[in-house]
């Protein structure tokens, strides 16, 4: 039996609703603090996560995607962002020891804000995909894709947040886009 596609909406903004926007104002706290800001995570979940590096890029903050030849090693003053729906996995549980033996701060952003990763964390943003209700009989999306999609949008609301902080424009993040197209 198909879904509506209106039922995957509803499930997104039943997630949405339930972000709080403490946690989420402290994640922009946490990144407007920063030196550098590192960030990853896997998967699509990852895909999503750089994104949001790009974000940070046009923002004008130095920021590094984990895992790129190009990255350089965390230091004290720089944020680790790891973007986990589980906060389980024991790559990210490895980058955040990392971190933390460098004092440098870390955030997580999860489905999960009792998980080890969430727990270690100095800030945790929590997209709450599971605890989302749902319509009796009502499929939900396949894996993942709840949070991913709930991830894309909290993190450009995150950008919005730090546009205001940051006093920079939309022109401002025109300007630092690509020009190698």
């Amino acid at each position: 039996m198909s879904r509506r596609p209106l039922e995957a909406v509803e499930d997104l903004v039943r997630v949405l609703k339930r972000v709080k926007a403490g946690e989420r104002r402290a994640f922009a706290r946490a990144i407007v603090r920063s030196e550098r800001v590192f960030v990853t995570g896997l998967g699509r979940t990852g895909l999503m996560a750089r994104g949001f590096a790009m974000r940070l890029m046009h923002l004008g903050r130095r920021v590094f995607h984990v895992g790129d030849v190009i990255t350089p090693s965390i230091a004290r003053g720089d944020l680790l962002i790891i973007c986990s729906r589980t906060g389980r996995s024991p790559v990210l549980q490895h980058y955040l020891r990392i971190a933390k033996a460098a004092k440098a701060a870390t955030a997580v952003v999860t489905a999960d804000g009792q998980s080890a990763a969430a727990r270690r964390a100095d800030v945790v943003l929590v997209l709450p995909d599971q605890a989302a209700p749902r319509r009796r009989g009502a499929r939900p999306l396949p894996l993942g894709s709840l949070y991913e999609q709930a991830l894309l949008i909290v993190l450009d609301h995150v950008v919005l947040d730090l546009m205001d902080a940051l006093h920079v424009t939309e022109d401002d993040l025109r300007r630092a886009h690509t020009t190698f197209e």
